[in-house]
């Protein structure tokens, strides 16, 4: 027999949390977005560092 201080007599449950979306967010993270800046800027930083190690 279970005392009557742990059958939870007198207790309410309640919901600590609501999973309602409050916001939309942009998505953030774009692969391919990042990718394509980062092979249009790979010519020019290699320009920019083989000139300036020939120039000095």
């Amino acid at each position: 027999m279970v005392s009557r201080s742990k059958t939870g007599r007198g207790k309410v449950t309640a919901p600590i949390f609501l999973l309602v979306p409050q916001v939309k967010l942009p998505k953030r993270l774009d692969l391919a977005r990042d990718a394509d800046r980062a092979l249009d800027s790979v010519p020019g930083l290699i320009v920019a560092n083989w000139v300036d190690e020939r120039i000095r």
